[in-house]
């Protein structure tokens, strides 16, 4: 159970009901985050925009942005943003390897070189919050400017949801196996 109840949608202003339509369309229920974001409907809204934008427009692959979904929510901590982004991880055919290593806080030793890389980034952010010199070489070396951009932009947005899970104690769907 959540540290404060959910939002009600019927709780809010018609324009705000329209934000929750929205996340609640597209977002699985719009549980998760969403249930505590949405007592500031507009923050939501502009979360949720953030996530449209990796999901219809990213220069990422829906591999490569899963695996940093996933390094960074397993560093945080955050079960719920891990299972549910270990699901889609699966379905766009992110290798069991590099998520059962993700998920043990494993050595990458088995990883191709994009898979360490796109898994480096996130650990390097979080812990030194930034990329040294030898990392931001091999970034420029295999994802384009605008992937690089979209990998730490990636990075900062589920640490606010990864922030928000863990904050508002969110628990993971039920029977789904975290870490």
């Amino acid at each position: 159970m959540s540290r404060i109840p959910s939002a009600k949608r019927e709780e809010l202003s018609p324009e705000h009901q329209k934000i929750w339509d929205h996340i609640h369309a597209v977002r699985s229920g719009g549980g998760g985050p969403y249930s505590m974001l949405m007592h500031v409907p507009a923050l939501a809204g502009y979360v949720a925009a953030t996530e449209d934008y990796f999901r219809l427009d990213s220069a990422l692959s829906d591999a490569d942005r899963e695996i940093v979904i996933l390094a960074a929510a397993r560093d945080l901590g955050a079960h719920y943003p891990w299972t549910r982004h270990e699901a889609r991880a699966r379905q766009v055919g992110v290798r069991l390897e590099v998520i059962e290593t993700l998920r043990a806080k494993g050595s990458l030793a088995g990883f191709t070189p994009r898979e360490k890389l796109l898994a480096e980034i996130p650990l390097s952010l979080l812990h030194k919050h930034g990329l040294s010199d030898e990392l931001f070489a091999r970034a420029e070396l295999e994802l384009s400017r605008r992937q690089l951009i979209e990998v730490i932009a990636l990075v900062g947005h589920y640490s606010t949801i990864g922030f928000v899970a863990n904050t508002f104690q969110i628990p993971a769907p039920a029977g789904s196996q975290t870490f």
